[in-house]
């Protein structure tokens, strides 16, 4: 690997990571619109989570499903396709896996806006369908049942479990470059997620994840869609769901 063309790659790699298309789309479809936070909150007393990050999920909630997919794609090709060229131009060298972290790294941590980015999963999932595709099938579906049916924790099964199975998955393939990016994204997706680990981790310990009112709220958003359906079928159960109901 050459030296001097992996730090371009980086530099590169950043630069173009913190192009912020949840700021770019917002300026122009609601340009009097305040980014900073992200909630999700149910109850009476409106308790939960507010993230201080702007990405494709602050646009979906402001502006709808379609507005967020669509942030959220452009988020993913800013990731894609210069991985995959850097792929089919060096096969032989990583400098592929190189723009991969540094793209993540931009998209966290933007120099344009104060470093106040989103989480990553955008230019993870864009990198991995250049790097390697069938991680990402594998690792969600693991990630899923692991954080569902284990742990009965809908969001370590959405927010962590397939991102912190990509270092082991790969390591399985002996693919030791991709081990490496594996950990990369996952200090680079936490490290953000600080005051969301402290309030996730204050909530577990308390049951408050566990609850029917919890799981209503998050049932209406993306991340609850798989356990809508496992907590619908009876595959997934909670003590709550064995309480007898109150006659009519």
């Amino acid at each position: 690997m050459n030296p001097g063309l992996a730090i371009t790659v980086a530099v590169a790699g950043y630069l173009i990571g913190s192009i912020s298309f949840a700021r770019i789309v917002a300026k122009r479809v609601m340009p009097e619109a305040e980014l900073g936070t992200t909630s999700l909150t149910w109850g009476d007393d409106e308790q939960g989570f507010v993230t201080e990050n702007v990405s494709a999920t602050t646009i979906r909630q402001l502006k709808g499903t379609r507005l967020g997919c669509m942030t959220g794609s452009f988020d993913i090709l800013k990731a894609f396709i210069p991985t995959l060229i850097l792929r089919l131009v060096y096969p032989d060298v990583s400098y592929d896996v190189v723009y991969a972290i540094a793209v993540t790294a931009g998209h966290n941590l933007p120099i344009y806006h104060r470093f106040k980015g989103g989480r990553g999963t955008s230019t993870i999932l864009g990198s991995l369908l250049a790097l390697a595709p069938l991680s990402i099938p594998i690792t969600i579906v693991l990630g899923y049942a692991i954080g569902l049916f284990v742990f009965k924790d809908v969001l370590l099964a959405h927010h962590a479990g397939w991102i912190l199975l990509l270092p082991f998955w790969f390591a399985l393939l002996g693919r030791w470059d991709m081990v490496v990016y594996g950990v990369a994204v996952n200090i680079l997706r936490w490290g953000v997620s600080a005051d969301d680990l402290r309030d996730y981790f204050r909530m577990r310990r308390s049951g408050e994840l566990r609850t029917e009112e919890f799981h209503d709220a998050i049932e209406q958003s993306h991340i609850g869609y798989i356990h809508k359906y496992a907590r619908r079928w009876g595959w997934i159960k909670y003590d709550y769901m064995n309480e007898p109901t109150d006659s009519p």
